[in-house]
């Protein structure tokens, strides 16, 4: 069975509620000035239905289709216009379909593989922002998640050097299980 197909069924098995977004993303989202705003590895849309409903053009992207439909249900329901978009993100030039660029790029418990990494700033506008915030490694010593999906502490503070670091909160400090980047486009 493959990836794509482990997610699917587990959107699937889901109830039909509404996901919601914990307050800690919700505190990070904010700090996103609104516009156009990519959402990767958007699941079945917690952040992308947020950031609709604070007034962003939200672009999601996920390669579960399930997901999706899912996301694009609940858009529906709330009246909001959300375009989504199946892409793997594991792919080498997994961007390559999105033409155009963005105010903001969010990507929330995920952790990016280098090749999507690099792939990120041709995608921002001038002072676009992209806002990573993901597992660290306190969410496996808690939970047992897979420690090779967990950022290290400051793993990517120097992975992007066409971008300017604006804020980096190592998570663990406080106890929390994420990590926080926020880098601005040059």
């Amino acid at each position: 069975m493959s990836r794509a197909d482990l997610w699917n069924n587990r959107y699937l098995d889901k109830s039909s509620a509404i996901p919601s977004l914990p307050q800690e993303l919700q505190a990070s989202l904010a700090l996103l000035p609104v516009g156009r705003t990519l959402d990767l590895a958007c699941g079945d849309g917690a952040a992308s239905l947020y950031l609709a409903e604070k007034g962003h053009q939200v672009v999601a992207v996920d390669f579960a289709v399930e997901g999706l439909l899912r996301l694009q249900g609940f858009a529906a329901e709330r009246h909001l216009d959300i375009e989504t978009r199946e892409i793997d993100l594991s792919a080498t030039e997994a961007l390559e379909p999105l033409d155009d660029e963005f105010d903001n790029i969010v990507i929330l418990r995920y952790l990016p593989e280098p090749s999507l990494l690099q792939q990120l700033s041709e995608r921002m506008k001038p002072a676009a922002r992209l806002l990573i915030q993901t597992f660290n490694v306190e969410h496996h010593r808690q939970t047992g998640f897979p420690e090779r999906f967990c950022l290290q502490a400051d793993a990517l503070s120097q992975a992007l050097p066409e971008l300017s670091l604006q804020a980096y909160d190592n998570g663990q400090l406080q106890g929390s299980v994420f990590d926080r980047y926020l880098f601005v486009a040059k």
